[in-house]
């Protein structure tokens, strides 16, 4: 938008030379001498901001607001970028300085808005909110300023007070259909699911080339125990991103929980190939056991201890191994050995033990031995 605003004036040369003009004086530690337009300022603001540099975007704001402290633009921009990089107090402290000159502009309104839902003031900010309301009736750009608000309260973690806004900017007008994915987020981090994928495909039925969307609506179907649904989001997820780990992770899980075990090791493999996270050697090293391939699963495990010596869940993972191949074999106090070491770390790889050698429940050797592994207070 800025581009196409300035077009005729960035054509002459004008605006890059002030880009230029600005970055010699900041390489000099002489920004508070620039003699700037306003228009001039607020060019190369936004254009610092589309370049990501935000520390530079709160410096030149600052310099241009104390020169020009009657510039909605300037302020606008300066307190925005305060209250988005995290120093709230300071975008208020300055909003109400000049609180009474700005009574009437919804911009302003708005910015005591997002400053409050920044400072957890959810009250403070709805009032201000009503006021950005009356005073910007009509104007085209409001429902952007609600979702911006809506927003904020998402990295505020007021979820509940995100809806309020959502709702609010669709009965104002036809939202973007970006703003389904914030009301999914929303009713997922509620542990409202079935609303969360309503809003998933809601948004999905206008995009459906968005990796990370498929991904989280892979998650909340799992979550509904849809696993035929996760399963498809997830490959969704995949297809159109081979390198998202999260979708291959959580599809190999889904694969483990329907003891899809092959599928579940093929994709664990490709997990770890992009990402050797622990939890993947980990989740690998348990498929490959119920696949009955213990050294490739020794192996695993084995990259755990590697990474990390003090990972309790490869030491578990190993003697996992050992108590079933102990036991397969005949060596009963190998086994027991081993079963003892996993027992140590209350983890969920005995219920590995137990799957693999379903035998155990009528072994009355191990019944009494169990039963005095839990009546001794050493373990």
């Amino acid at each position: 938008m800025v581009n196409d605003f300035y077009s005729d004036k960035e054509q002459e040369g004008e605006f890059p030379m002030a880009f230029d003009v600005y970055l010699q004086a900041r390489a000099e530690g002489k920004l508070h001498s620039l003699n700037f337009s306003e228009e001039e300022f607020e060019y190369v603001i936004d254009r610092l901001a589309d370049e990501g540099d935000g520390e530079a975007v709160v410096e030149l704001s600052g310099v241009a607001f104390g020169k020009m402290p009657y510039s909605v633009g300037l302020l606008t921009r300066h307190c925005d970028t305060l209250i988005l990089y995290g120093n709230p107090d300071k975008a208020l402290e300055i909003l109400l300085q000049y609180e009474d000159s700005y009574q009437g502009s919804a911009v302003v309104q708005f910015l005591f808005a997002r400053a409050n839902v920044a400072l957890k003031k959810f009250r403070h900010a709805r009032d201000y909110f009503y006021k950005a309301l009356e005073c910007g009736e009509g104007e085209p750009d409001i429902i952007e300023s609600v979702g911006a608000l809506a927003q904020d309260c998402i990295d505020a973690g007021n979820y509940r007070e995100c809806l309020f806004y959502l709702d609010r900017a669709s009965r104002l007008g036809k939202i973007p259909y970006e703003y389904y994915n914030d009301y999914a987020f929303c009713y997922d981090r509620l542990d409202e699911p079935e609303k969360a994928a309503e809003y998933y495909n809601l948004y999905l039925d206008r995009n459906p080339f968005s990796d990370t969307v498929w991904f989280n609506m892979g998650t909340v179907q799992a979550r509904l125990k849809d696993y035929d649904k996760a399963i498809e989001a997830f490959e969704y997820s995949i297809a159109l991103n081979g390198s998202n780990s999260s979708s291959l992770y959580n599809l190999a899980v889904v694969y483990m929980n329907l003891q899809r075990y092959r599928e579940a090791a093929l994709t664990f493999e490709q997990f770890v190939a992009i990402d050797a996270d622990v939890l993947g050697l980990l989740g690998l090293g348990e498929s490959y056991i119920r696949l009955n391939r213990n050294q490739d699963a020794t192996d695993q495990f084995a990259k755990v201890i590697a990474s990390d010596d003090k990972v309790s869940e490869g030491h578990a993972g190993l003697n996992t191994v050992k108590a079933i191949e102990c036991y397969n074999r005949g060596d009963i106090e190998g086994f027991k050995s081993a079963f003892i070491d996993i027992y140590k770390t209350g983890t969920a790889w005995l219920g590995v033990v137990y799957d693999v050698l379903p035998q155990l429940e009528n072994d009355k050797d191990f019944i009494d031995f169990l039963l005095e592994l839990k009546q001794n207070d050493n373990i």
